[in-house]
């Protein structure tokens, strides 16, 4: 199981920081509580390059969810995690065994 080091933001929530894991069915943060997101519920992965797309400056994972809203995600220390764990994330979603059509391939805005 592959484990980072992030911040996260998930409107309405406020920034969090702690472990993002990618475990088999689930992307699991821990920071001051406990959240998971289903594999399933991703809609579309891409890197944000927008002021928007941020996470306290820098780049970050946005990740769509199929009921609306976004996941910004990003990383803390090692240069490359952003790009790793956007990899990471679009092969899980669209590899998850409950996901009935594939995920769509986003055009990268800048």
């Amino acid at each position: 199981m592959s484990s980072y080091a992030v911040l996260w933001s998930e409107p309405p929530c406020d920034l969090e920081s702690g472990k993002l894991e990618l475990e088999p069915e689930n992307i699991r943060f821990e920071g001051a509580h406990v959240h998971c997101v289903p594999y399933e519920d991703i809609e579309g992965v891409r890197i944000g390059h927008r002021a928007g797309d941020r996470v306290q400056g820098r780049p970050a994972v946005v990740v769509d969810l199929l009921a609306g809203g976004q996941l910004r995600i990003a990383g803390l220390g090692e240069v490359g995690t952003v790009a790793e764990l956007a990899d990471e994330l679009t092969r899980m979603a669209t590899s998850s065994p409950r996901r009935r059509m594939p995920l769509p391939r986003r055009p990268v805005r800048r």
